[in-house]
């Protein structure tokens, strides 16, 4: 087996547009197809404008975008055009849990409540950092109307979350917690660390990773750097306003507010592939990003209705082979050793440590959940057919 070289580990990726055939064990044949299909999506009216980024062993092999921002057609997207990646901010989330584990501020196996004391009641006495990551904690949606309409008040959302009572026994099951994933671990990080999550991911992550344009929210959201969402389907019309209103995109939602592009959570999957290290500096200990990206739980998650794999804080790949009937995101080739995650019908990340792979799409058009993961598929799909090794 040819053993290729990952200069990302100690210099910084830098990004040309288009794609490069360098030695990095990937078809230029086949990248040049993966970015037929994406130039076919935006064609076909998919989505107005995306973005779209594969590495390989470090380097970059494509790197493609077009479109525009919205369905005015006024403004071109560009490489540094943010988009809103909704659950993909539960990865970056991860990341800060996982650093101060690393800190020994914080241990997956102790209770929410040992860091928010005022948690610890109604039934959530119990319930550990390592039940929340696994969307075991029992509060998967409480109080989502409520989340919507305080949006922009983080303190009175947490106060609320502490009051409720848990809609199954911790533990008892899995269903995927949409917006309390993010709330939950974002106040222990506060806690622990004594800053709001979104300053601690800048200081820790985001500054040091020179991830410019990245941010768990923005503060001029309206202008042309930022993707407005718009929907193909009825269901999420109304969802699409909502994320388009000023307040919203500037309210910290650590399950689902970070905005960024495409290359640079690909920068940040890129360190977390290579096992906390990037740029000649470590972010994280290698033991941590195993045990985050490992098998935490295989089964049935109540939220999705589905078998699926989790990691922590991040699915695992292969679920073409739990659901042979449906459509894989991660597509074909993904297996338990791929790690990643979705972005409301919208965008997608994920690497895969057997080829040394990431591949990070975002777009700003929900589809049904059926035709987002069918238009995933495709690109995911198109890049492991093109992997040599």
């Amino acid at each position: 087996m040819k053993i290729y070289k990952n200069p990302s580990i100690s210099e910084p990726i830098i990004f040309n547009s288009g794609f490069t055939d360098s030695n990095t064990g990937i078809s230029t044949d086949g990248i040049e197809y993966v970015s037929e299909v994406f130039d076919r999506q935006l064609q076909e009216g998919l989505h107005p404008g995306a973005q779209l980024v594969v590495l390989k062993n470090g380097g970059v092999v494509l790197d493609r975008y077009g479109g525009y921002t919205g369905t005015s057609g006024k403004h071109k997207i560009t490489p540094d055009t943010r988009f809103l990646v909704f659950s993909l901010t539960k990865a970056f989330t991860s990341a800060c849990v996982f650093k101060l584990v690393d800190e020994k501020l914080v241990d997956l196996d102790a209770p929410v409540g040992y860091y928010w004391p005022e948690f610890s009641c109604q039934g959530k006495e119990g319930i550990t950092i390592k039940q929340v990551m696994l969307h075991q904690a029992g509060l998967p949606n409480r109080g989502f109307v409520y989340q919507i309409i305080n949006i922009s008040n983080l303190e009175k959302l947490t106060l609320n979350i502490a009051r409720q009572k848990p809609q199954f026994d911790p533990g008892s099951k899995t269903a995927y917690h949409y917006l309390n994933f993010g709330f939950i671990l974002g106040e222990v990080i506060r806690r622990a660390r004594g800053m709001p999550i979104d300053v601690y991911l800048k200081n820790e992550f985001l500054i040091p990773m020179g991830l410019g344009n990245t941010s768990m929210k923005v503060s001029e959201f309206g202008s042309k750097s930022y993707a407005r969402l718009c929907s193909g389907t009825f269901d999420h019309q109304l969802v699409a306003s909502v994320f388009n209103l000023t307040k919203v995109r500037s309210a910290v939602i650590p399950a689902a507010s970070v905005h960024s592009t495409a290359r640079e959570v690909a920068i940040f999957f890129q360190m977390l592939l290579n096992s906390g290290k990037y740029a000649g500096k470590r972010f994280l200990k290698q033991e941590t990003v195993q045990l985050a990206t490992s098998l935490g739980y295989e089964g049935f998650d109540d939220s999705l209705g589905r078998n699926t794999r989790w990691g922590y804080g991040f699915f695992l790949g292969g679920d073409h082979r739990l659901h042979p009937e449906l459509p894989d995101g991660m597509g074909k080739g993904s297996s338990v050793d791929t790690f990643g995650q979705y972005g409301q019908r919208t965008s997608m990340a994920w690497a895969d440590k057997r080829t040394g792979t990431v591949v990070v799409f975002l777009c700003n058009r929900f589809l049904s959940t059926l035709d987002y993961k069918v238009r995933l598929q495709e690109i995911s799909d198109a890049v492991w057919d093109a992997i040599e090794v």
